[in-house]
């Protein structure tokens, strides 16, 4: 998969066609149930990027948003290391989002939320966010920038 991620980085006027967006409507659907337990499976700890990343952070973001968060493994490593902060974990897959909902049941982590959308159009404000996390998925920078506030920080983890 990281290397069709690189091929549509280079040519990001492939996210617009219709098979790419039909594309990243299904696969999320398919593979939901089995994504935790094929990150513990692969050995591979995809979120220690992102946590070197949250150790250079001084200050204290209070909304973040996950973008493309699946089943939240980035939201609730974010809860953990920004106690004060509301974290808003986004997904296109309703599957995904569901698991991660379930999450939020089991760990009382109620200052995580998870809401279905597109990154392609984000429905929050502008600069609405103190820090947003992706994962490694195409980006749409524009939307990206519009939510977040000035100064604010863009992570991206490099996922499974």
């Amino acid at each position: 998969m990281t290397t069709l991620i690189k091929w549509v980085i280079r040519n990001p006027e492939l996210m617009e066609s219709k098979i790419f967006l039909k594309a990243m409507a299904v696969f999320p659907e398919k593979i939901s149930h089995s994504y935790d337990s094929k990150a513990k499976e692969s050995g591979i700890d995809s979120l220690l990027v992102l946590q070197d990343g949250l150790k250079q952070i001084s200050h204290t973001p209070k909304p973040i948003l996950d973008l493309c968060t699946g089943t939240g493994l980035a939201a609730f490593m974010l809860a953990d290391r920004f106690p004060l902060a509301s974290i808003v974990g986004l997904d296109q897959s309703s599957s995904m989002v569901d698991i991660a909902k379930g999450k939020v049941q089991d760990t009382g982590k109620k200052r995580i939320r998870f809401e279905t959308g597109n990154a392609a159009d984000l429905s929050y404000g502008d600069a609405e966010f103190d820090l947003l996390v992706t994962s490694n998925v195409p980006v749409y920078l524009s939307e990206a920038a519009k939510v977040l506030k000035p100064g604010g920080l863009f992570l991206r983890r490099k996922s499974l």
